[in-house]
């Protein structure tokens, strides 16, 4: 067994704390040791000290990108099955970014199953991935970031460790997980030692923060292997320094690990039905706990091609593009008038249900050479209705939504429909109509604020009579 003194040096780095002070945990201070206290959080040295000299404490504010002493970019993929495979994590969807204050971010990228700019991905969802040179131990695990926003990825620091090669004997991983199952209320919080020997609860932290709200929250664990001298393997997790869930016992690992970050896009985390999205990761950091905690040290390696990220040809984004102008819509200039699969146009699906209306694609654009016509038909079902759907838009938040169109004839009726439904997009919440109102182009606009018990978004384009013409469609997230 180590102890908290780990040998590996990585030199130069800033020594992370979160509180003050360096004694040793002190069992007669009950609020240390109660998870239900406001101050759990800040008294964790009161529950064990940190080891302050050791050389793998590190905080990386990334101002001016990725250290190449804390960092390995990776190419790769794991769990690469289910209905809609996946191509893994890439190197090429890592990028730097800075706000109009001049913080620093790295954001990974998430290309959804209508990103067109690699087309021998054939629609394969893609992530990407980061992970520390040095393998960690006990201590506080801290990252700063804005999940990936939307359905279909999963936003994950994690620690992990295959010490054979095989996970049905070793599989250490201890998981803050966000977007699993298409949803972003529930957290994730995992921990294995074997394929089977795990524990997973997933506490819902609503009453927290939405985790794709797109603000930058702060997500801790603690891990120890003897907490409280109680020789008990024990893991805290937290939200904005808030206690949401503990595990301890014989799922908790003694191996010491790598952190990885990143977004991939397994068939378990539902459908990703968009273009592109990002998670912007903020400040990352790590402090050991002192030589009251043990653990193995283990030589295994990633195998996931690790380089340098000074070396792995990073580029930099603008951070507007990224955030505020990030259309949500996909196929929005309606460009793409073949179906990606029965009855979606990349984003745009037919609300059949036996409306005779249809689709179709003319050159009479306000953005680039096409436009979508709508028409009604003539008979008892003559409506035309075609929507795109934001999954996971839950209360409070905001868009600027707006569309050009037209009808061809003053007699033709057409509309936009903004409805808001529950998570299952079954029960309408709230309704709002545009009218169409124009038989020359006119950009029809739209702030939406989600209500109470909201989780689903969709723009709806629907024509009763006649035909219309849309095109030049957003849906933008206002800050």
């Amino acid at each position: 067994m180590k102890n908290g003194k780990i040998l590996l040096v990585l030199p130069l780095l800033i020594v992370a704390t979160a509180c003050n002070g360096n004694s040793s945990q002190n069992n007669d201070d009950s609020e240390a040791f109660d998870d239900k206290s406001a101050n759990y959080y800040s008294l964790v040295e009161k529950r064990n000290a940190f080891d302050q000299d050791s050389e793998l404490n590190f905080v990386d504010e990334i101002t001016n990108g990725l250290d190449d002493r804390i960092w390995n970019t990776l190419d790769g993929y794991w769990e690469n099955g289910g209905t809609t495979p996946h191509n893994g994590v890439r190197r090429r969807n890592i990028f730097y970014t800075k706000d109009e204050q001049g913080n620093g971010y790295v954001a990974l990228k998430a290309r959804g199953n209508y990103n067109l700019e690699d087309p021998s991905l054939g629609g394969k969802p893609e992530g990407s991935c980061i992970e520390t040179k040095k393998s960690l131990g006990p201590g506080r695990y801290e990252i700063e970031m804005a999940a990936m926003p939307r359905e279909g990825g999963v936003t994950a620091m994690w620690t992990y460790k295959c010490t054979t090669g095989s996970e049905a004997t070793s599989q250490n991983e201890i998981d803050i997980e966000i977007g699993g199952s298409g949803q972003f209320t529930n957290l994730w919080c995992t921990t294995w030692t074997t394929k089977t020997n795990k524990a997973t609860y997933s506490p819902n932290v609503s009453d927290i923060c939405y985790m794709n709200d797109g603000r930058i929250h702060k997500y801790t664990f603690d891990w120890y292997t003897n907490y409280g001298t109680t020789g008990e393997g024990r893991i805290d997790w937290f939200i904005d320094g808030q206690f949401v869930q503990s595990i301890k016992g014989g799922t908790v690992s003694t191996i010491d690990m790598p952190v990885w970050i990143g977004v991939w896009l397994p068939s378990w985390a539902g459908n990703a039905h968009w273009v592109e999205d990002y998670i912007l990761v903020d400040r990352v950091s790590y402090t050991a706990f002192d030589a009251d905690q043990y653990y193995d040290e283990n030589r295994a390696y990633t195998t996931y091609s690790p380089m340098d990220p000074s070396k792995s040809g990073i580029q930099n984004i603008n951070f507007n593009d990224i955030t505020a102008n990030l259309n949500k819509l996909a196929n929005p200039s309606f460009e793409i008038d073949h179906e990606y699969v029965s009855d979606d146009y990349y984003g745009w699906n037919n609300f059949g249900n036996g409306y005779e209306g249809t689709l179709t694609f003319v050159n009479d654009a306000t953005l680039g050479n096409k436009a979508a016509k709508l028409s009604a038909g003539s008979g008892d079902n003559k409506d035309a209705y075609f929507y795109q759907r934001i999954s996971c838009s839950y209360e409070g938040f905001k868009y600027r939504l707006s569309i050009d169109a037209k009808t061809l004839n003053s007699s033709d009726k057409a509309e936009i429909i903004i409805w808001q439904k529950d998570s299952a997009a079954v029960k309408t919440i709230k309704r709002e109509n545009i009218t169409i109102d124009a038989t020359t182009y006119k950009t029809f606009t739209k702030d939406i604020e989600m209500v109470a018990n909201a989780a689903t978004l969709d723009i709806f384009l629907h024509v009763e009579e006649g035909s219309a013409l849309f095109d030049n469609a957003k849906l933008l997230k206002v800050y």
